[in-house]
């Protein structure tokens, strides 16, 4: 599975969801993964990128005026850079005006940077689409929960509302460090058996 996400290179179409009223669950989070071999590469052109650290995690309150900077930052590269084919994987800034799944979600990490966003709070995400190819996306760390800027989609939506099965993250404490993302558990209810086993617990003497 990790060997997957060194394959990040993803060009899809637009999908619209809506940004959440209600607070979603943050990402949990495991072991040390191996990084993404595209964000080796980035980090050794931009070295200063990979060593921001903290000592606690950092969760932004997502005001009015914050979403509106989710979106901005969303819209704004969305539209600028052009989907192009990336064979090398190489993980850099769309400087000219090109760029897959990689590129969009380090340019729009550096808008909300621009825009005073915490950088412990704008973690790159590697997933594996329902197509099973590799994709990248950026993820924010918000009181509304982990929300996701995504190039596949038009606005930010809940993380755990893509259909994607996750991968790993940076660490929040440590943007060098690659975390593992831990599956989402189905919640067991009573109603959530088949009829065929309530019927057969009923007749169970």
């Amino acid at each position: 599975m990790l060997s997957r996400i060194g394959l990040i290179s993803m060009l899809c179409g637009l999908v619209a969801l809506p940004l959440p009223a209600a607070a979603a669950p943050h990402m949990a989070t495991g072991n040390a993964a191996v990084a993404p071999r595209g964000f080796i590469g980035f980090c050794l052109k931009y070295l200063p990128e990979c060593k921001v650290t903290s000592r606690e995690t950092v969760v932004v309150d997502l005001t009015e005026e914050r979403e509106h900077e989710l979106e901005y930052a969303q819209a704004k590269v969305n539209r600028l850079v052009r989907p192009r084919a990336n064979p090398d994987h190489v993980w850099d800034y769309p400087t000219d005006g090109y760029g897959d799944c990689n590129k969009y979600a380090i340019a729009k990490r550096a808008e909300l940077i621009a825009l005073g966003w915490p950088r412990t709070a704008l973690l790159l995400a590697a997933a594996m689409t329902e197509g099973g190819e590799g994709h990248l996306v950026l993820v924010v760390a918000t009181s509304k929960g982990d929300l996701v800027l995504d190039n596949r989609q038009r606005h930010v939506v809940d993380w755990h509302e893509l259909p994607y099965q996750w991968l790993s993250r940076q660490s929040q404490l440590d943007s060098a460090v690659w975390v593992s993302i831990a599956k989402l558990q189905p919640v067991v209810t009573a109603d959530s058996r088949s009829p065929q086993e309530i019927g057969a617990a009923r007749t169970t003497p």
